[in-house]
């Protein structure tokens, strides 16, 4: 029995050694790991909750100052079918564009631009006609998730779907690759700022659902970190970051709505923040030419048409012919080092729709 215990006790110092290396490995790697050139685009953070929602550990002030050190702009509040607060301010520096996510029968959704949320006899399926009836914008939330999926398979009524999600990334990392968890966790402890992106890997299903929707209505392309205060939201907001066009006024009100305006015009795109600033990405497309570009060095642009990938190239820039269909791009990480993996997806945009000339 001394001789198990003995070795049972070097066991979990070796381990426990192990575990301390990996954390100030992490602690010590580039955050970012890309020195990026910063650009006109404003991130900010999408899906939070705090002490509002029966399942929040943080407070506002704590989310928005953790927001603020992360450098996001705004913060978009999603408190569980209550709405807070009831306008736009700005707190720390970073301002808090309030919403609302809504338990409804077919999944979870974020509604926007509500002055009040549906009773809960308006939650069944027919809740996305009950927000836009209230001059609401409807974001479906984490719908590709392995606990939580949006079961509604209807493409009207919501501007924006969560193709990207710290929650399903989680879920994913816990059944496929639990690999994952262990070196979120040595994170935790040697720089939080890194764990939620070392859980982000390129969401396959998320993005081919949403190449689905477009196909049949324009809806923009969110990143939701479904924050709630524990881990600290350090360790989220690191995670994914929405960008929206810039500048910002200053002023709450318009700030949000503008915020607002870009998700109803699929002008968004998501960032991982961890792995360098995205705020220099622009992408269009028209029917003579798409181009994708971004000011960073050791990046690979990828142009996708209808869901189909037709060109992929280093950066900074990445041009090829237009034409008719959906076009979305993203970029790529070549080598961001330790303690990411090559190849790491960085910046994945919005669909932007090219007609028949």
């Amino acid at each position: 029995m001394r001789r198990l215990l003995r070795w049972l006790g070097i066991g979990l110092g070796a381990f426990a050694f192990s575990f301390a290396l990996l954390a100030l490995a992490i602690a010590l790697a580039p955050y970012p790991a890309v020195e990026a050139r910063p650009g006109p685009a404003i991130p900010g953070v999408f899906h939070v909750h705090a002490d509002g929602s029966h399942d929040g550990f943080g407070t506002l002030d704590e989310a928005t100052r953790a927001a603020a050190a992360t450098g996001a702009r705004f913060l978009v509040l999603t408190e569980h079918n209550v709405l807070r607060p009831d306008r736009p301010i700005v707190q720390n520096g970073v301002v808090v564009v309030p919403g609302v996510e809504i338990s409804a029968q077919p999944g979870h959704v974020v509604a926007l631009a509500l002055a009040e949320v549906p009773p809960p006899e308006e939650r069944g399926p027919d809740v996305l006609q009950a927000i836009a009836a209230r001059e609401g914008v409807a974001v479906l939330a984490h719908p590709v998730n392995l606990r939580r999926p949006w079961t509604d398979p209807g493409v009207d009524h919501f501007a924006g779907f969560e193709a990207l999600s710290l929650d399903s990334s989680f879920r994913l990392a816990l059944a496929r690759a639990p690999w994952r968890l262990g070196l979120a966790a040595a994170a935790l402890a040697g720089d939080r700022r890194k764990v939620g992106a070392l859980l982000v890997d390129r969401p396959d299903d998320g993005l081919a659902r949403y190449d689905q929707v477009v196909a049949e209505s324009p809806v923009a392309l969110l990143c939701g970190v479904d924050a709630h205060g524990l881990p600290p939201y350090a360790s989220s907001f690191g995670a994914m970051n929405l960008y929206v066009p810039g500048p910002l006024s200053g002023d709450a009100a318009r700030d949000a709505g503008a915020v607002i305006t870009a998700i109803r015009a699929h002008l968004t795109f998501c960032g991982v923040p961890a792995l360098g600033d995205a705020s220099s990405f622009s992408f269009s497309a028209g029917p003579e030419e798409v181009a994708a570009r971004v000011q960073a060095p050791g990046v690979t642009l990828a142009l996708y048409r209808d869901g189909v990938r037709v060109a992929q190239g280093p950066g900074p820039e990445l041009r090829v012919a237009g034409g008719a269909g959906r076009w979305r791009a993203e970029v790529t990480v070549d080598r961001p080092g330790f303690p990411f993996r090559d190849g790491a997806l960085w910046i994945a945009s919005s669909a932007q729709r090219v007609h028949e000339r």
